[in-house]
C-alpha cells in the first residue's frame, strides 16, 4: 500500500492500542493480545516500516488479533470493534470516502483527535 494509506493505518492502530488497554479486563487472552498490540503497534512507529515491510508486520497484527477474536473469544467494546472494523477495510481495499466518513464519524464519537 502507499505511503499516505500506511501513514493512515498507523494513526488508526495507535488509536486502537489506546482504546484497546483502556477496555482490558483480567482475563489471559486480553492481557496477552493488548502485550502484543502495544508491542507490534510501538514498533511499526519507532521503526518507521515503509512498503511491503510495513504491510508485513500489519498483516501479523490483523491474523494475530482475528485469530484472538475467532479462537479465544476476545471481544472488542463498540468504539474498539470499530476502529478494528475500519483497520480491516483500509487493508483490504483502496481507501474511500465511504472508509473516510467512516472514521470521521468513529473518533468523532469519542471526541477523539486523528493526528497525521
Amino acid at each position: 500500500m502507499d505511503y499516505s494509506k500506511q501513514k493512515l493505518l498507523l494513526s488508526i492502530l495507535i488509536e486502537f492500542k489506546i482504546s484497546f488497554n483502556k477496555q482490558i479486563n483480567e482475563s489471559i487472552i486480553n492481557q496477552e493480545i493488548d502485550g502484543f498490540i502495544k508491542q507490534s503497534v510501538d514498533e511499526l512507529a519507532d521503526k518507521q516500516f515503509r512498503g511491503s515491510l510495513f504491510d508485513k508486520e500489519v498483516d501479523k497484527i490483523i491474523t494475530k488479533v482475528n485469530q484472538a477474536r475467532t479462537e479465544d473469544e476476545l471481544v472488542f467494546n463498540d468504539y474498539t470493534g470499530r476502529l478494528w472494523e475500519a483497520i480491516l477495510k483500509i487493508t483490504e481495499r483502496t481507501t474511500s470516502f465511504e472508509t473516510a466518513y467512516s472514521l470521521i464519524d468513529i473518533l468523532g464519537s469519542k471526541n477523539a483527535s486523528l493526528k497525521l
